[in-house]
């Protein structure tokens, strides 16, 4: 019976004993909750503390939420292009570029002294020398090398046409100051005037407006 007793009391002492530990953990729980709930709200600070930390070596990127559209270029001016041409070596076209110095003898008329394009009345060239049409600029070719004279009357030419001038006379000489008498640029400004698309007809001029020594030339308006 006693021996009952003794184990019976044994039983309520180690009851006793575990429910004390459990308060005791129970405390300490409580006493700990504070400070976990301060540590748990700490917690983001030493997080955004250490990501501005890391971020203090990073280099920022430019952005640009706009879309930068550059103006087109403007076409050079005509001294800018000269200077560029010069720098570069460049040679400008020439006016008078494809226009052969002969070859064309079988589209002349009048022994040579007129001419008249396929698509124009045949008393083109006659009028022409009559007076129908009155010159309205004259290019003088005295003095000029065969070159030089050919891209002087077909520039001559282009010239006027974009000025409105339809009629023109072109004085090429009647040679007296050439080698031999013989003059030099006169078949040739047939040639070249033969070779223009823009040139209706031409005729040689009346005495009164240089003979033999030059032409008159008529252009499509």
């Amino acid at each position: 019976m006693r021996g009952n007793k003794g184990g019976l009391a044994d039983l309520k002492q180690l009851h006793k004993q575990v429910q004390e530990a459990r308060k005791e953990a129970e405390r300490t729980e409580r006493m700990a909750a504070p400070e976990r709930v301060r540590l748990d709200q700490a917690a983001p600070e030493r997080d955004v503390d250490a990501f501005r930390k890391a971020m203090q070596s990073a280099t920022p990127i430019k952005t640009r939420n706009q879309v930068e559209r550059k103006p087109a270029a403007l076409p050079a001016s005509p001294a800018v292009a000269a200077r560029r041409m010069h720098a570069t070596g460049e040679k400008p076209g020439r006016a008078d570029a494809g226009i052969s110095d002969g070859g064309v003898a079988h589209l002349l008329s009048e022994n040579g002294t007129a001419y008249v394009r396929a698509d124009a009345a045949p008393d083109t060239a006659r009028k022409l020398k009559q007076g129908h049409w009155r010159a309205g600029a004259e290019l003088d070719l005295h003095g000029l090398r065969v070159e030089q004279a050919r891209h002087a009357v077909i520039s001559f030419l282009d010239e006027c046409l974009g000025q409105g001038v339809r009629c023109v006379r072109i004085v090429h000489g009647k040679g007296y100051g050439s080698e031999g008498m013989n003059p030099v640029l006169k078949d040739k400004v047939r040639a070249w005037l033969a070779q223009k698309a823009e040139v209706l007809a031409f005729s040689e001029a009346t005495p009164r407006e240089g003979g033999s020594g030059a032409l008159l030339v008529l252009m499509q308006g």
